[in-house]
């Protein structure tokens, strides 16, 4: 229990003291190096480097240089055309483009935060210029940016992949139906606050016009294609699949758009800083973890759960509290790293299939991403749009609930999970 406690203060105390998370992670590593006895920094240093020796790891830093190419080549212009085209002529017809756009826009990046940062800084100015609450704007661009880490490809469930040793291709099939059921939430939100508001209709576009812009945005649909099918059908790894969406997006940027090899260096560099940032939070976070697997910390934990009870939904209802309760102060990435190892071994002994424990774990820590004190998307999305953070927050609280409904229904229905990976 010392040791449990002796981590939680820890973290939270690092956290609050604005450390930043892969810092404050490796220095709770060393309190509970201390604490376990094993003072020995060859251990730490050992276990910092096997956190990212995985080869299951090695696809990050490629989706994220694909991703980086992606951005550069102007794309996420073409998929606001694209989004337009499709669902632009209704009323609010740019907030159901700014879901749209964050749904095609997950198929490419697998960041809430990336998906935030690109299409936020054109969505909200453009909305806003016609005709649309700036805190409404801002809010449906920070929900829907949580799309980007549940639908395929995503960062987050290669991650937990890595970690429970678990199929990236089921994690990824398990996403697609929650990423669209929240996408279809949001919808439903836009509708009747457009309905309420009597936000703008949007200009309807001709079939010639649609077929246009299709053409062009066609090369960013094919890529998460691709990599999907790819993945399930048994062709290649998701490492694979990462290099060979760089070689794609590499391609297109060339062929299709007007990048130039003058602007590769700067590509580079941003997906190496962003990947650097990821690969000490792994290794941190696994460091971490080995001391609390010594100390016991997850046959503890299972104890103490079974001892409350035995019914698997009420521990599935407590598994959401918690997760909740821990993205609002941690981030997700290292979120996964901490609770998958503890957490998985309790589901298993409660009969949840690992898969479905996943793909409720990143939907849950997703919504942390909007929640504060600190949801990071909440933040970049604050930034983006210079409004105070009160008033986005109040504006999410629709948001909030049929977020919530979304992921009451893939905890308790887990066919919304585990139907598509069944068919494969």
């Amino acid at each position: 229990m010392t040791v449990i406690l002796a981590f939680l203060g820890s973290l939270l105390g690092f956290t609050l003291l604005g450390v930043p998370i892969g810092f404050g992670l490796g220095l709770t590593a060393i309190i509970l190096m201390f604490l376990s006895g094993m003072v020995d920094p060859m251990i730490l240093a050992r276990r910092l480097v096997t956190g990212v020796d995985s080869y299951t790891l090695l696809a990050i830093p490629f989706f994220m240089l694909a991703g980086e190419i992606m951005n550069k080549a102007g794309l996420v212009n073409d998929i606001l055309k694209f989004a337009d085209a499709l669902v632009g002529r209704l009323r609010g017809g740019l907030a159901y483009v700014n879901v749209v756009a964050s749904m095609l826009f997950a198929g490419i990046s697998g960041s809430a935060v990336a998906d935030t940062a690109a299409l936020g800084s054109l969505e909200i100015p453009m909305m806003e210029k016609n005709g649309y609450d700036k805190p409404f704007a801002s809010a449906i661009t920070a929900a829907s940016a949580v799309i980007g880490p549940i639908i395929p490809p995503s960062i987050p469930m290669i991650i937990l992949g890595s970690i429970a040793q678990l199929s990236i291709a089921r994690l990824f099939l398990g996403g697609a139906i929650p990423g669209i059921l929240i996408g279809l939430a949001l919808l439903t939100i836009c509708y009747l606050i457009a309905k309420k508001r009597d936000y703008p209709v949007g200009k309807s576009v001709s079939i010639r016009d649609f077929f246009r812009v299709f053409k062009k945005t066609i090369w960013a649909i094919i890529l998460p294609l691709i990599i999907l099918f790819g993945i399930v059908g048994g062709i290649f790894t998701a490492t694979e699949a990462g290099a060979i969406a760089v070689m794609y997006a590499v391609l297109i940027s060339f062929v299709v758009y007007d990048v130039k090899l003058k602007d590769y260096p700067g590509i580079l560099r941003g997906a190496a800083l962003n990947t650097g940032i990821v690969m000490l939070v792994c290794g941190a976070a696994m460091a971490l973890t080995w001391f609390l697997a010594v100390a016991q910390v997850p046959q503890i934990l299972t104890a103490f759960l079974l001892g409350i009870t035995n019914n698997k939904f009420v521990f599935l209802l407590l598994l959401n509290i918690l997760l909740f309760l821990v993205g609002m102060v941690i981030d997700l990435t290292p979120a996964l790293f901490l609770l998958v190892p503890i957490l998985l071994p309790i589901s298993r002994a409660y009969g949840i299939d690992p898969i479905h424990f996943g793909v409720i774990m990143v939907t849950n820590l997703c919504v942390g991403l909007i929640t504060p004190p600190v949801g990071t998307v909440l933040y970049v999305t604050n930034s983006v749009s210079k409004i105070n953070l009160e008033e986005l927050v109040r504006e999410l609280f629709p948001m909030y609930l049929v977020l919530f409904v979304v992921l009451m229904l893939i905890t308790y229905v887990p066919a919304f999970v585990l139907w598509l990976p069944a068919l494969f």
